[in-house]
């Protein structure tokens, strides 16, 4: 036997203990080989402690339901939701502004009203001065 026939039966050996005599006495005479199964041996020494090792019943279920689940399903009716939803807003919007006005006043009505009120008083800015500067004793 070579060293890459040993190498390749060393990687895919599961048993220490399953090495043929003529493998085994190639490892004694090849530091290289004897160097791998060393490796092979400490690998196998340490999956075997971990095998012992008690873990918890409800690790594999949690493992297995995150497995198994099914995956989430894209909701496709999202574009058509704000759409409607845009237009519903829309059409309350408008609703509500004629809820809010008041029947049979016309708003060309009221400007006229304020800006009569303003103009045809005798100091139209005086009343608004005063109100400033009331405003800027108190501080």
């Amino acid at each position: 036997m070579n060293c890459k026939e040993i190498h390749t039966k060393l990687a895919h050996i599961r048993d220490i203990q399953d090495i043929p005599d003529e493998m085994q006495r190639h490892i004694r005479e090849c530091d290289s080989c004897r160097e791998v199964y060393e490796q092979t041996r400490a690998l196998l020494g340490f999956v075997e402690t971990e095998k012992e090792k008690e873990v918890s019943p409800f690790l594999t279920t949690r493992v297995m339901a995150k497995i198994q689940r099914p995956a989430p399903i894209p909701w496709l009716a999202r574009p058509a939701v704000v759409s409607v939803m845009a237009v519903f807003l829309l059409v309350l919007g408008f609703f509500t502004a004629n809820l809010t006005d008041k029947p049979g006043e016309n708003p060309s009505e009221a400007t006229e009203i304020i800006a009569s009120e303003y103009y045809f008083t005798e100091n139209p800015g005086s009343e608004l001065e005063e109100i400033w500067l009331n405003l800027y004793e108190h501080e």
